[in-house]
């Protein structure tokens, strides 16, 4: 029986490991953001906080997060420009690394 070596340093293990939080923040904390401009409030933005969170997982990068607020806001009367979401995203990114 061969033991099963874990090649990844544990250095680059905590590397993920911050990347992927500071990810799951950044997507929460813009949900916050386009939720409470859609009127959410409680438990109901809560929760879609999490479901732009799990857009992520959709396809590799970002344009699936942005893309489910745009549709999202546009579909409760309160469309925004794509420059505007992207800018609040990077503003979010910055929250989320602090």
């Amino acid at each position: 029986m061969t033991p099963h070596l874990n090649t990844s340093s544990g250095a680059e293990r905590i590397d993920e490991d911050t990347r992927e939080g500071e990810i799951a923040r950044r997507n929460v904390l813009f949900g916050l953001w386009a939720g409470r401009h859609a009127g959410l409030e409680g438990d109901a933005l809560e929760a879609y906080a999490l479901s732009v969170h799990l857009a992520d997982h959709r396809i590799p990068g970002h344009d699936d997060v942005i893309a489910k607020v745009a549709a999202d806001l546009a579909c409760c009367g309160k469309p925004m420009s794509d420059r505007r979401l992207r800018t609040c995203f990077r503003e979010m990114a910055l929250r989320a690394s602090l």
